[in-house]
C-alpha cells in the first residue's frame, strides 16, 4: 500500500512539474517571438526590452530543469518520458504522456526559435560591421599579392580600430 502511495505522489509531482515547464515553455516561446519581430525591424528599444523580459523566464526555466533532473535521479529514471512509460495505467499516467508529447514538440520549437534568433543577431553584427567599415573607409584588403609585395591587408595606412583615427 505504501509503495502505490509513493508511486501516486510521484506521478502528482511530475504531472506538476510537466505543467510548469509547458507553461514557462510558452512564455519563452512568446518573448522569442518578440524578440524575432525585433531584430527583423532592427528596433533596438524593443529588442532590448524583449531581452530584459526573457532573461528571467529563461533563469526560472533552467531552474525548472534543474528541479525535474532532481526528480528524475530521485527516480531512477534518465528522461520523463521513461519515468511515464514506467508507471502503472491511470488517469496522472495519461496526462502526463500527453504532456510529455508537448513539452518535447514545443522545446523542438525553443530550440528552432533560438537558432533563428541566432542567426538574425550574426547577420545583424554582420550588417554593423560593414556599415561601420564603410563609414570608416577601411578597404579590403586583397587576398592574394605578389610575393615580396605589400601584405594581405594591401599596404593601407589605416587599419581598423587603430587608436590614432
Amino acid at each position: 500500500m505504501d509503495n502505490s502511495k509513493e508511486k501516486a505522489a510521484a506521478m502528482k509531482e511530475a504531472v506538476a512539474l510537466l505543467k510548469r515547464q509547458l507553461l514557462l515553455g510558452n512564455n519563452c516561446v512568446e518573448w522569442l517571438s518578440g524578440m524575432k519581430e525585433a531584430l527583423l525591424h532592427n528596433s533596438g528599444a524593443e529588442l532590448s526590452g524583449t531581452v530584459k523580459a526573457l532573461e528571467p523566464a529563461l533563469a526560472d526555466y533552467a531552474r525548472l530543469e534543474e528541479e525535474q533532473a532532481a526528480f528524475l535521479r530521485q527516480q531512477g529514471c534518465p528522461r520523463m518520458s521513461a519515468f511515464v512509460a514506467s508507471q502503472p495505467d491511470s488517469v496522472e499516467r495519461d496526462v502526463a504522456s500527453r504532456l510529455v508529447g508537448k513539452v518535447n514538440a514545443q522545446g523542438k520549437a525553443l530550440r528552432e526559435s533560438i537558432a533563428l534568433n541566432q542567426q538574425l543577431m550574426s547577420r545583424s553584427k554582420e550588417y554593423i560591421d560593414f556599415h561601420v567599415n564603410l563609414m570608416s573607409g577601411v578597404q579590403a584588403g586583397t587576398i592574394y599579392s605578389a610575393p615580396g609585395g605589400p601584405g594581405r591587408d594591401g599596404g593601407r595606412d589605416r587599419k581598423m580600430f587603430d587608436s590614432s583615427v
